[in-house]
């Protein structure tokens, strides 16, 4: 966009401003009160509660909800897309094979939740609690995992390609097979965990531990190492065309060379 300063009237300065430097106003979302016995898209239900509750194809798309509490419910075939869901209580619920495009996770409470075969492309869970939580072979492309705590979380067989996990504490994470191809993880941590056949293609992984981690058959082609940690990692791994690859990790894979 251009911008004009208002300057002596012999001299105006037209210059450009991105677009993205100038933040857009947050929408407010206007929606009708909804009806918690017959729950609609579109509309505020931060009044009700689907704990334990067993509906399949439950569609709240674009539904405000935030706080709610959908503890051990069973909401198969769901679509919860653009919903706003911020610190919603999802603990042992299944959402399993749902649309949840664009969703907002906000700070939501999802220890050991099922998204087994979902579709969480776009979708937010910034600073959410996904301790234990299943997504086995779950596409969420582009989504954002930014601080989200994810101890011993089951990611296989999955697409995350072009996701963000700067922050995320994923200890004993579970990424057998999954694709993370131009994903981001700064800060993170992957101790231990078990990365057998994941796609880390032009991934950066910049100042993050994986150390102890099972590398065998991954690939990290391209994918930027800037002061990361691979001690103790075992298996064996492609590097081709890396960038920054630790000392320590030259090491290995100088040695495994040698073999």
């Amino acid at each position: 966009m251009f911008v004009i300063w208002k300057l002596p009237l012999f001299l105006l300065v037209l210059v450009w401003v991105p677009t993205a430097v100038i933040a857009a106003p947050i929408p407010v979302i206007n929606v009708p009160r909804g009806d918690c016995e017959h729950p609609r898209p579109n509309t505020d239900l931060r009044h009700c509660s689907f704990a334990g509750k067993h509906i399949q194809g439950l569609d709240l798309s674009g539904a405000l909800l935030n706080g709610v509490d959908f503890s051990n419910a069973r909401l198969p075939d769901c679509n919860l897309s653009r919903a706003s869901l911020k610190e919603a209580d999802f603990k042992w619920t299944s959402l399993t094979n749902c649309q949840i495009l664009g969703a907002d996770f906000l700070e939501a409470e999802l220890f050991h939740t099922v998204f087994d075969g979902s579709v969480l492309d776009g979708s937010r869970f910034v600073g959410a609690d996904m301790f234990g939580a299943n997504l086995i072979e779950v596409k969420a492309r582009g989504a954002n995992f930014q601080g989200a705590y994810m101890k011993d979380i089951i990611m296989e067989e999955g697409d995350f390609s072009h996701s963000s996990f700067t922050g995320c504490f994923m200890q004993r994470v579970v990424l057998i097979d999954s694709k993370v191809t131009g994903s981001f993880f700064h800060d993170a941590v992957l101790t231990g965990g078990s990365l057998e056949g994941a796609n880390f293609d032009q991934a950066t992984i910049t100042h993050s531990l994986v150390n102890g981690a099972h590398l065998d058959g991954a690939s990290f082609r391209e994918a930027d190492l800037h002061n990361s940690r691979f001690v103790n990692a075992s298996g064996k791994a492609d590097f081709s065309g890396a960038r920054n690859i630790p000392r320590h990790l030259q090491a290995i894979l100088a040695k495994m060379a040698g073999h």
